[in-house]
């Protein structure tokens, strides 16, 4: 089978040569230590071939941020602190010297919308007609030194009418994954003035969703009507450890109505899977969202609290990735392999056992926490 076949039999539950293995991509500084191991550096450039990875495609540019970008102002420097105003009109404070690479330092201070006002004053950054979004060019933001890591920067990239017939003729799923509704306002509003607007400006966050949810259909209107995508990914990132960071009745008032109308979207353009990316605790986000708005959820983190056995259990159909107790690897191989999938090639099971020997395809588990599969209950 190619890796789009078989990522269609998984999705549709049907028998497969071998599951797939995928994973994300390891920070600078985990790469940093790697190459010190032993790591050659042909290696870390070809990832992907050197592990095995099963590999996709993406569609090609695809920018969600402000067009044109705030300017980036200094507002104080003390020791190795920075005040200042990224490109997202945030006022922040970072470390000059960021510790490790790969990861940033930084507290967010004052974000650019507060109020109706302020909204309507950003709106024309956010324009999904703008050509930077999929054409030529980066989002116009100086790739100054205040950034670390420039961070919600792009860069140019490949055009979407460019890879028509190489999406179209892939043995590779083809992929989107753009930001969301919570996401989004959160980058808006921050964290903090989220949380408060939607008890104390209602009217402004449904008017904030509302345009979030044309501005993603008009940006992928004419791409996904002359692409075959498989899979879209939301990001959200929605959910503490235990809870997630919108209430279930916010849930359904604020964000439902919106993805119904995204999902039936997705839907009429031949999209296959339509995930949600959260961390955290998936339990309040799956029966709110599964399965009118969402097909499933990613990347399903063992110490969040989440139980695989149970969701897959729960609510048949869903669609799970991840799965893998992290934890886990940081000890030695033998704990390694012990966690991570592996086993005979078979098909996926018609249902998730609760005890018992693992059906060929999917790696054994040692307890309800440690259900190992990305397929279909």
């Amino acid at each position: 089978m190619t890796p789009r076949e078989r990522f269609y039999a998984i999705v549709r539950h049907e028998p497969v040569d071998r599951m797939p293995y995928t994973f994300g991509g390891p920070r600078a500084s985990t790469f940093a230590a790697w190459r010190r191991q032993g790591l050659s550096e042909q290696q870390q450039a070809n990832w992907g071939s050197f592990t095995g990875a099963e590999g996709g495609t993406g569609i090609g540019k695809l920018y969600c941020g402000p067009v044109p970008p705030f300017e980036e102002v200094v507002l104080e420097e003390k020791g190795n602190y920075r005040i200042w105003r990224d490109h997202w009109g945030v006022k922040r404070l970072d470390a000059i010297n960021q510790p490790t690479d790969g990861f940033v330092t930084r507290k967010y201070i004052e974000f650019a919308v507060k109020n109706p006002a302020d909204f309507e004053a950003i709106k024309w950054r956010f324009d999904p007609h703008s050509p930077q979004r999929t054409g030529p060019g980066g989002d116009g933001a100086p790739l100054t030194d205040l950034n670390p890591n420039k961070y919600r920067h792009v860069s140019d990239g490949a055009l979407w009418p460019d890879r028509v017939e190489a999406c179209n003729e892939s043995q590779h799923p083809v992929g989107v994954t753009v930001q969301c509704l919570y996401w989004t306002l959160r980058d808006w509003c921050g964290f903090e003035g989220l949380s408060y607007m939607f008890h104390d400006q209602p009217n402004l966050v449904h008017e904030m969703m509302d345009y979030w949810t044309w501005f993603l259909m008009e940006l992928l209107e004419e791409p996904l009507s002359q692409i075959k995508v498989d899979h879209i990914i939301l990001n959200e990132d929605m959910a503490y450890k235990g809870q997630s960071m919108i209430s279930p009745a916010h849930m359904r008032e604020f964000m439902l109505p919106r993805y119904l109308r995204l999902y039936e979207f997705f839907k009429e353009k031949g999209v296959e899977l339509v995930t949600m990316d959260s961390d955290g605790y998936n339990g309040q986000i799956i029966p709110t969202m599964f399965p009118e708005a969402i097909d499933g959820i990613l990347p399903m983190e063992i110490a969040a609290g989440n139980d695989p056995e149970e969701y897959l259990r729960d609510y048949p159909g869903i669609f799970i990735q991840g799965g893998i107790d992290k934890r886990e690897l940081r000890f030695d191989k033998a704990q390694a392999r012990a966690e991570v999938p592996r086993g005979p090639a078979g098909h996926p099971p018609a249902h998730i056992p609760l005890r018992g020997r693992t059906p060929a395809g999917l790696r054994r588990w040692r307890g309800p926490r440690h259900l190992r599969a990305a397929v279909r209950a």
